[in-house]
This record gives structure tokens, sequence and C-alpha cells, in this order.
């Protein structure tokens, strides 16, 4: 996870959580909030609120437990008008420090390939310098949950059947171009 991608950061320090679980709870400032709906076409995040517990993984590594909740105004993709919402996102993932060992023999296949099992936890994501970016964490998740194509509560699509009848009724009253072959032909062998 790179922190220049991303529009907020706020930075812990990994080796912080040895053998305790730590609480905490970010909530980013307006300019930040500004910068995030910016960066991800949301009209306006009234409330951005992430309560993590930061747990011990294995020798050097961290775990996040816990939850962001946001208050956003977006646009309708229907009617285009602006609507809120809200999300509430559990978030449980784990970060470990870049490992400068290289794969062990088992992991590969005959092929020398590394075989991912889908059904598999996912593995750990990477501490950079010692550094976790809960921002970056925070941002990535939010966007992966946002509606691709939000749609204002009680808004329908409407698909415009009636054009499509019209449209059948006027192709059944021409007449085919192999209706007029026909008759050529059938002129032809009089």
């Amino acid at each position: 996870m790179a922190t220049e991608t991303f529009p907020y950061s706020y930075a812990v320090n990994a080796n912080r959580v040895v053998d305790k679980d730590e609480a905490l709870v970010i909530e980013p400032d307006a300019e930040s909030l500004r910068a995030i709906a910016s960066s991800y076409d949301i009209l306006d995040i009234r409330g951005l609120k992430a309560e993590f517990t930061l747990k011990p993984y294995r020798k050097e590594g961290m775990r996040v437990v816990g939850s962001i909740d946001a208050e956003l105004s977006q646009t309708c993709c229907v009617s285009l008008e602006a609507f809120d919402s809200s999300l509430s996102i559990k978030v449980d993932r784990t970060f470990e420090p870049v490992s400068s060992k290289p794969r062990r023999i088992r992991d590969l296949n005959d092929e020398g390939e590394i075989e991912i099992d889908l059904e598999s936890l996912d593995p750990p994501d990477v501490i950079i310098d010692g550094v976790l970016d809960l921002g970056a964490l925070i941002c990535e998740e939010l966007a992966l949950a946002l509606d691709t194509f939000p749609r204002k509560p009680g808004v329908e699509f409407e698909r415009g059947d009636e054009l499509e009848e019209t449209a059948q009724e006027e192709t059944e009253k021409k007449p085919s171009p192999f209706a007029a072959l026909e008759t050529l032909k059938s002129h032809k062998e009089d």
C-alpha cells in the first residue's frame, strides 16, 4: 500500500504494538475530508470516523481490527440529484514488514510458480520502513466500499419499454426486404 497514491495519511510506528492491544480513534479534519471527497468523486463527506484496535501479529507484524463509519453526500447516477448516504465498513487486516527472505520451496509448484488458494485468507499487507499508514488503509477501504453507480433511494431507472414497443410496431408495419425478394422471385417464375 503506497502512501503517495492516497489523499490522507495517518502514520503510526508499527513497533509500538508489541505485546498488548491498543485502541485508536481517527477522525480526519475538514481539509482532509475535502481531499478524500475530491479524490473519490464524492460531493461531500460530513463525517468520517475510524475506530481501530491495533494487535500484535506474529513477531513483528500488526493486525488492525475495527470499523470505519462515514456520512456522505453523493450524486445519483440516474437522476443526477445529490443524496445523503452512510457507510459502515468492518476492517480486519494484517501487516508484516517486508521480508528479505526468498519464498520457501514448499510454496512453489512443480513449475516454480506460487499457487494461491482463493478460499484461504489474504496474505498480510506490507509495513514499509517500520511505519503503517492507517490513513491509506482508511482511504483504500472507503474506495472499495463505495458504490460505483450510487442511486438515490426510491429512484428507478426507466428502461424505455414504450419506445421499444413503438419501434417494434413500426417494423411490423413495414414490409420485410425478403418479402420484396419473394415477390420478385414469384414474378420471375410466371
